[in-house]
Formats: structure tokens, C-alpha cells, sequence
């Protein structure tokens, strides 16, 4: 939980906030497949297309713009999706150009964007294209976000936390989460400001959740109208891709994985190649699309008989039926995570894909589908990531004596640290220990004089002592550990506050709580802070000055 102090009215509402780059490596949270990308490993080189770097979004553009011929379908459908919300959106008519491109992420369509991480990608996005800008002026770049309105893992979505209390919603709809209307969400709107009180920042975010939960019939338009209120003024488009007009350019390769079963193909091969190194992120099925109607995502599945059916559904179909089907009703076939990224690359005139860690490792399981349809590979970029130590936190780790590279290494070893050198008796026989083995050497000595073989147990001796010395080493530890209590628990404290649940804290923590703690502006604050080809796990620590 952050405590900047910017609840207290009494405080600077805009803390001050000193930053500090880790890599990534460092933090010791990220997959050694993202980190032998970011090291440009050559052995990763043909899973990728080209790396991020201001040089190659030049040959990225040329390579994309040979290919993308929807700007104008891809414009009707966004007219079409901001017109349900009311809002209007310059960058829809930007994407009419041929020389605008977009750079993408997306999320799913978290409750409130649930974890802060969400805000993340966005503002790499923001950043990577401001910075484009300045490389390319012939050109100009669209920051796009993706909701991810099909997935149907609805309790990922369906809760938020702010200050350590956990808003969740309990919708009992199924299906396509995107799709589900917002009933009942009046009442988290009450829980939220009940908890939040009186204040102008709290005032904000509860005006911010009713006007998009409970002016909205739905999910996908709700959150379109939040991420466009927070991130109106950075010309964010956001796009859902659960759209007729958009799918039905999917159609022909739709119909090649109905009868060819084409992705599952390329993706086992690829992950054949890469399971020699790296674990495998995702597994393909042999058709990877759901059928999407109602409150049904299901999958489907071609049975031995040729005929198509829903899993866990009465609904069934002969081949030239389904197809008949697709070409009647495309918005009724929703790719997976296997050909969502496919999808994506064919609607928009996408350079680049910003994503986290684990997401990024499945795109690696992907070029070979994109090779197979000719369709440009987007460049992968890994988000920054944001790690806030407020003001209590640094008091603690001052106290402790320890610094911000301390907190990426092991707890058990810091607090043994701390321990060692906090104890009035020296906790280690490592005097003694020594003072053992000379005596054994001695030992030996004599006893091979005696019969040779015998050194084998003289050997077996000085283990079982050296383990003897160990376990005593614990106890004093443990004794120790008991004394100083109080170091313990403020080392749990400082732990708690930047590794909720054992993970980084964006996973945790939401956009409100850190709106809440550095006020206005906060979102320009931290965009400063991101470095687009070049990201890095970034530290914001609050001073008192």
C-alpha cells in the first residue's frame, strides 16, 4: 500500500519523487527468454522480426505500409465504437493517412484497469510514439490500445484494489467479459466512495467510475470511455476488436484454420525449436477459435466425422455449414491467444506491440503464422515497469541500513545480513570451523600412518561435524532472529509495501491509489520517467524536501 501522504490535506499533494533505473535482470522477476531479448541473444533472433530501436521503426514503417490496405474499414468501425460512448476522438481520422501508423498494447477489460501495470503499457506507448515523432517528422504515430473484450476469464477482470481493500464485482453474467452488461456495479460505485471519503482527488475517481460504469450498458464501452478520459490529452485510440465490420477481414484466414488447422501447425513447429531453451508460454489447440454468441465463448472443435462443434454446447455443424456461417456472421468467431495478435497486425497499421514479460514470450511462439500469411511482424516492445517506495518505506530501509539494490535480493538473505550484524555474539563458528578442520587434518595424519583405508572415515567424520557446526550456527540464528523481532517485522513491513503477495507491486496496487497519493498531474510525472527503446525497471522513491 502506498502512503505518499497525499490523503493528508495538510500535505504537498505533489510529493517529491526522485527516480532511480534498474535492469531488468536485476530485479530478478522477469524470464530468461524477455532477457536474452533484451540482451540480444542471437539464438532468439529468428523467433522476432526487427528489435526496437528508433533505426528499425524506419524499416518497420517501410514494411508495413507495403502491406496495409484497411484504413478505411479500420475507420468505420472506430467511428462506429466512439459513437456508442458519445465521445469523439481525433486520432481516428489521423489513421486515415497513409503516413500515420499506430504503436499498440492492450490489456484485458479490467474492473477500474485493475493493476497499475495497465496505465504502464499505455504510457510506453504514449512515449515510444512521442518519440517517434521526433525521429520520423514525414510521419506521426498513434498511440492504440486493444481492449481485450473476448477473453472470458472473468475473475482477472472483475476486481481492483485501492489501499489494500479489494473492490470486486460479482456480475454471475457469462461469456465474452467486453460484453456484459454493467449491472450492479452501482453498488462497488458506493463501496468506492464510501471508502474513499471526502477530497478532491477521491471526488475525481468517483465521478470517473459512475460516468463509465453506470453511463455505460457495457463493459467494452465503459472502459473505451475510461481509458479515453484518462488518456484523452496523449491522443490514445482504443479499439475493440469484437467488431463485425473489423472481423470480417478475418474471414479467409478464419476459414484456412477451420479446414487446415494452419496456427496450431506453425506454432508447434516454432515451439519445438524454442522448447530446446525456453519454457513454452502458450499451447495451441488444433483450431484456435471460440465461437462467440450470447453468453457463450466456447471452443470449437472438429470432430472425426468432419463435423464442427462448441465444447459444452448442443451446437453442431457439417463443414459446408460453418462456413456458410462464418461468411454470415464473422463477429460470431472470436480468436484466441494464438491468433488474437494476428488479428490485431491485419486490422491496424501497427508498428510495434508494447507488452510485459510474460506476454511478449508467447509473440516469440507466433512469427512463423505471420511468415505463413504475409503479414509484417510488429517489433516487441518490453513495457517499463514502476516500483514506488513512499516516504515510511525509505524510513525503514534507512533504519536498516540498507540501500534500493538491497530490496531485488533474497529476504532471507537480507535479514541474515542484518542479523549477523546486528548480534552482540558472532553468529558464525567460522573460527571454529577452522580451528576443526586443522584438528582432523591432524587426525588424519596419524590414522593413515596406521592403515591407509582409514581416511575414508576420518573424511566421513569431518562432515558429519561440519553439519553438527551448521546446525548450531541455525539455532544461534534462530535465537537471534527471536531478539530481534522488531527488525523482522520492519523488514516484513518494507516487503509488504514493494512485494504484496511475493510480486511487484503494479501487479497489486491501481491507478487510483497512485492518483490519489501524487495528485494532478501524475500521469505526465511518471510518462518523464520511461525511456521507450531502452526500458528499464524504474524505482520512484518520495523524499521529505
Amino acid at each position: 500500500m502506498l502512503n505518499f501522504g497525499a490523503m493528508n490535506p495538510t500535505s504537498d499533494p505533489h510529493p517529491t519523487l526522485s527516480k532511480q533505473g534498474f535492469s531488468f535482470r536485476e530485479t530478478g522477476f522477469f524470464g530468461q527468454i524477455i532477457l536474452d531479448y533484451l540482451d540480444d541473444k542471437p539464438e532468439l533472433k529468428p523467433f522476432y522480426g526487427l528489435r526496437s530501436s528508433a533505426a528499425n521503426f524506419g524499416k518497420q514503417v517501410q514494411l508495413k505500409g507495403d502491406s496495409y490496405q484497411h484504413r478505411n474499414v479500420l475507420h468505420t468501425a472506430l467511428k462506429e465504437q466512439y459513437g456508442r460512448s458519445g465521445i469523439k476522438c481525433p486520432g481516428i481520422d489521423k489513421l486515415l493517412k497513409s503516413n500515420i501508423y499506430a504503436v499498440t498494447t492492450g490489456h484485458q477489460v479490467c474492473l477500474f484497469t485493475g493493476p497499475a501495470y495497465f496505465i504502464w503499457k499505455i504510457l510506453t506507448a504514449i512515449r515510444t510514439c512521442k518519440a517517434l515523432d521526433e525521429s520520423y517528422p514525414d510521419s506521426e504515430f498513434v498511440p492504440v490500445f486493444w481492449m481485450a473484450t473476448e477473453d472470458h476469464d472473468f475473475e482477472e477482470a472483475n476486481h481492483f484494489n485501492v489501499h489494500g481493500k479489494r473492490f470486486e464485482w460479482e456480475s454471475g453474467q457469462g461469456g465474452a467479459v467486453g460484453r456484459m452488461e454493467t449491472t450492479g456495479l452501482d453498488e462497488i460505485a458506493e463501496e468506492l466512495e464510501e471508502f474513499l471519503g471526502v477530497g478532491y482527488q477521491s471526488g475525481e475517481l468517483n465521478k470517473l467510475f459512475r460516468d463509465a460504469y453506470l453511463k455505460h450498458n457495457n463493459i467494452a464501452d465503459a472502459t473505451r470511455y475510461l481509458v479515453h478520459s484518462l488518456f484523452a490529452d496523449y491522443g490514445v485510440v482504443v479499439i475493440d476488436g469484437d467488431d463485425p465490420t473489423l472481423k470480417r477481414l478475418m474471414v479467409p484466414i478464419f476459414k484456412d484454420e477451420l479446414l487446415n488447422e494452419t496456427s496450431s501447425k506453425a506454432v508447434r513447429s516454432t515451439s519445438e525449436q524454442l522448447s530446446a531453451t525456453y519454457s513454452q508460454q502458450v499451447s495451441p489447440r488444433e483450431i484456435n477459435l471460440f465461437y462467440l454468441e450470447g453468453n457463450i465463448r466456447s471452443r470449437i472443435e472438429r470432430e472425426a466425422d468432419g463435423t464442427f462443434t462448441v465444447v459444452n454446447t448442443a451446437l453442431k455443424w457439417p463443414e459446408s455449414e460453418i462456413l456458410m456461417l462464418l461468411d454470415d456472421h464473422p463477429e460470431r468467431f472470436s480468436p484466441n491467444v494464438i491468433l488474437r495478435p494476428l488479428y490485431q497486425e491485419v486490422i491496424l497499421p501497427n508498428l510495434a506491440y508494447v507488452g510485459g514479460g510474460g506476454e511478449l514470450a508467447y509473440w516469440f511462439q507466433l512469427k512463423e503464422i505471420f511468415d505463413n500469411y504475409g503479414v509484417s511482424f510488429p517489433i516487441l516492445m518490453l513495457r517499463n515497469s514502476v516500483e514506488f517506495i513512499d516516504l515510511k518505506v525509505q524510513t525503514w530501509l534507512n533504519e536498516l541500513g540498507l540501500s534500493t539494490t538491497d530490496i531485488f535480493k533474497p529476504r532471507i538473505e537480507i535479514e541474515n545480513r542484518l542479523l549477523l550484524n546486528k548480534a552482540e555474539t558472532p553468529l558464525r563458528l567460522q573460527g571454529q570451523r577452522e580451528l576443526m578442520e586443522q584438528l582432523f587434518l591432524e587426525i588424519e595424519k596419524q590414522m593413515i600412518q596406521v592403515d591407509p583405508n582409514l581416511s575414508r572415515s576420518i573424511k566421513s567424520g569431518f562432515v558429519k561435524a561440519e553439519k553438527i557446526l551448521a546446525s548450531l550456527e541455525k539455532k544461534m540464528l534462530r535465537s537471534e532472529r527471536r531478539k530481534q523481532a522488531e527488525l523482522t517485522e520492519k523488514l516484513d513491513k518494507i516487503f509488504s509495501a514493494l512485494f504484496p503477495g511475493g510480486g511487484l507491486q503494479e501487479r497489486n496496487v491501481s491507478f487510483a491509489e497512485i492518483q490519489l497519493e501524487l495528485g494532478d498531474g501524475y500521469l505526465n510525472r511518471i510518462l518523464e520517467c520511461f525511456l521507450p527503446f531502452d526500458p528499464e525497471f524504474i524505482l520512484l522513491a518520495s523524499s521529505a524536501d
